[in-house]
């Protein structure tokens, strides 16, 4: 819900049509032929437009003062000016490009990795696009569900990537770590990503063989990189039938600082969306936010990100395995904050550094027992760029991460379960460009981790070959570990890395209003870990010995061109992944895996309206999962996963203050989707074994609320 009033505001300042200037023109090369397709638009803001088959532009602004409006175009340089948008209602330009070596004509190493981006024009999603995309309510890891290679497992909330779990895609903040990005969660229950999209100028997202710079991730990472400094003082406040919230922004002459706050509560919204939770104490949660900026020197940026959440929550679970409804009550609570200095040292040498300290912790009541967790993480980085000359660029560093993990049970008796890491890490990449058309890049990363005792030597591979003007094929592959879950180590600390070896092949063809891409992927599992049965709690009950793989073709293609004020996307995603690991009897599909995943998204702005409009379709194929009932193993399939959601923004004036209306929709059409069942361990007096099944905690979503600028 957080992220849903930030995108309001966003929404706000990005297509605000009160007291409005009008820019008109025509873009040219020198030769005066007209460039259809250039991007014209105020720096800073969302106001703009692409000229037609003439060259012609259109566009309002709401910005005031002097204006930097900038125009661009694929093998052209950059037009920039400065606008007095208060002089006049109704400004004309005519613009002329010059032509020049475009980025899109360089080639670029992008195999498996999407990128989100305000900054770059060569993207295939922008923050913009992650924040208005109605079946990600405002969550980036939501919005990554719609892009070719995630898996649609609705019962999770996390990002499942080309057959990995989720556990096996990590996050990090402006290169640091993030080590509990997602809320706490009841059985069964979505979880969700604790930061909202618009606090980010750009997210990547590497859905396989990424860079040697990240390490501890078998399948996937999510890197977001915060806003820079904030230019224009503002401040909102938002009411709405689940709470409040209030947002402020203060600039100095070389920083700003940016406060948030909200106290939300669900009680009234579960009584208007019909629930499938026998809710006792509906969720209340509470945030806060700080970001500061401040410029030191030339060119040092110091950055600093804290936010605290806590969550608190009861509900009347049925846990079919133990034949009762059981008492769920979970209190929880999280701090994180990230400091990072960057800096050019000189022509050739840039500065990366920073600290993140991360602490978790949830308390789990399960009628009379207790289930305490803390976890604690340290993070120290610093790495450095070095550009030897046009053609090659070298990146070393290194980091250290401390992590802790405490366990308390109180059930028939108190256990504690603690263990702690020292995980030191070092990385060296060069990425080497023979020709604009040729580019190689080659890494090695080294890890160590002080609890498994055991080092760990990881090369990494990426090449890409430009095809034609607007088109290139890359290739990436490396080997990747990662540290087993913590609910293994607790038990078996005896316990090597798991290991995952990617091969990832692309195709893309990119303009600045379309993109199409193709990309096949192989992936070899092994040292997975094994057990006899869950939460054993003998550490020789544990073992390296499963493995798994996976396979995959996934396509993406993407118009803002063909339709007017209309721009849509198109994900489908094939895979084949098999897996014998955990207490599996044999290489099966494993239940989080869907073969088929398509996705569509529609956004369309309507000016006589003053309403932006978007629509998502998801469609996942049947899961598989495990019947006691029936012979053989994961020998059941659910029903196709299906999803319809729509959202509906309409822009106003509330007593003299810009405002907007929201209107959210989710799961419009009430389809039944389950995810799979819970069986009971024992059959009854009939011999079957029952079971109950996995659902949405809601049948249809609808949220309605009112955002105002102050």
């Amino acid at each position: 819900m957080r992220s849903i009033l930030f995108l309001i505001v966003f929404i706000l300042s990005a297509v605000n049509l009160f007291a409005q200037v009008q820019l008109t023109g025509k873009v040219t090369d020198t030769k005066n032929n007209p460039l259809p397709g250039a991007n014209v638009f105020i720096q800073n803001s969302y106001d703009g437009a692409t000229t037609d088959s003439l060259g012609n532009f259109s566009f309002k602004t709401s910005q005031k003062g002097i204006q930097n409006l900038s125009a661009s175009f694929i093998g052209y340089k950059p037009f920039s000016q400065n606008l007095d948008l208060d002089a006049a209602k109704t400004i004309s330009l005519n613009i002329q490009l010059q032509e020049s070596e475009d980025q899109l004509d360089e080639v670029v190493v992008n195999a498996g990795t999407f990128e989100a981006s305000d900054e770059k024009k060569a993207v295939v999603l922008r923050v913009f696009d992650i924040a208005t995309t109605p079946s990600a309510q405002g969550d980036i890891f939501g919005a990554f569900g719609t892009l070719p290679g995630v898996q649609k497992v609705g019962e999770d909330g996390r990002v499942f990537v080309r057959g990995g779990e989720g556990y096996e895609t990590k996050t990090f903040m402006d290169g640091m770590l993030v080590s509990s990005p997602y809320t706490s969660k009841m059985p069964d229950m979505p979880t969700r990503g604790r930061f909202s999209p618009l606090l980010f100028s750009g997210t990547l997202f590497s859905t396989g063989a990424y860079s040697a710079e990240y390490g501890q991730a078998l399948s996937s990472i999510v890197d977001m990189k915060t806003n820079s400094i904030e230019t224009e003082e503002k401040s909102s406040i938002s009411v709405m039938t689940v709470g409040l919230m209030g947002s402020t922004t203060q600039c100095g002459k070389n920083s700003s600082l940016s406060l948030s706050g909200d106290l939300l509560s669900s009680a009234l919204s579960n009584k208007i969306n019909k629930q499938q939770v026998d809710w006792i104490k509906a969720p209340l949660t509470a945030d806060a936010t700080v970001m500061y900026r401040q410029k030191t020197g030339k060119t040092g940026m110091y950055k600093l990100f804290g936010t605290f959440n806590t969550t608190s929550s009861e509900m009347i679970y049925q846990n079919i395995q133990a034949s009762a409804n059981q008492d769920l009550t979970l209190v929880s609570s999280n701090i994180y904050l990230n400091n990072t200095y960057n800096s050019t040292l000189s022509d050739k040498w840039m500065l990366k550094s920073g600290f993140a300290w991360n602490y978790d912790h949830q308390n789990m009541k399960i009628d009379d027992d207790r289930i305490i967790t803390d976890q604690k993480m340290i993070q120290a980085k610093v790495g450095f760029s070095y550009f030897m000359n046009e053609q090659t660029e070298l990146k070393f560093g290194s980091d250290w991460v401390n992590f802790s993990y405490e366990q308390k049970i109180d059930i028939n008796g108190n256990y504690r379960m603690p263990f702690s890491n020292n995980e030191l890490s070092g990385f060296a990449e060069m990425e080497y460009k023979p020709s604009r058309k040729l580019a190689t890049r080659l890494g090695l990363r080294a890890e160590n981790s002080s609890l498994l005792n055991e080092t760990t030597l990881v090369p990494r591979f990426s090449g890409a070959y430009k095809t034609g003007k607007h088109s290139q094929v890359s290739l990436a592959c490396g080997e990747f570990y990662q540290n087993p879950e913590n609910d293994y180590l607790k038990f078996a600390p005896q316990l090597k890395p798991e290991k995952a070896s990617h091969a990832v092949m692309t195709w893309q063809y990119q303009t600045d209003q379309q993109t199409f891409r193709v990309e096949g992927y192989l992936k070899k599992y092994t040292n997975l870990v094994k057990y006899t049965a869950p939460l054993a709690t003998n550490s020789l009950d544990y073992s390296n010995l499963g493995s798994g793989k996976a396979r995959g073709i996934d396509v993406f293609w993407r118009d803002k061109q063909s339709l007017k004020n209309t721009d849509y996307w198109i994900s489908y995603s094939w895979i084949d992944a098999r897996r014998n690991y955990k207490d599996y009897t044999k290489m099966a599909v494993p239940s989080f895996v869907s073969e088929h995943n398509l996705s569509l998204v529609f956004k369309r702005f309507l000016p006589a309206l003053n309403t932006y409009a978007s629509a998502t379709y998801s469609f996942a194929s049947s899961r598989p999962y495990h019947d006691p009932n029936l012979s053989g193993f994961m020998n059941a399939q659910t029903n196709a996963y299906n999803d319809i959601s729509l959202s509906l923004t309409y822009m106003l004036n509330f007593f003299g203050k810009h405002a907007a209306l929201h209107l959210m929709l989710n799961n419009l059409a009430g389809f039944d989707n389950i995810y799979g069942y819970n069986f009971a361990t024992a059959p009854n007096t009939e011999g079957k074994y029952e079971s109950s099944p996995i659902r949405s905690p809601f049948v249809r979503q609808a949220i309605l609320l009112i955002n105002i600028m102050l």
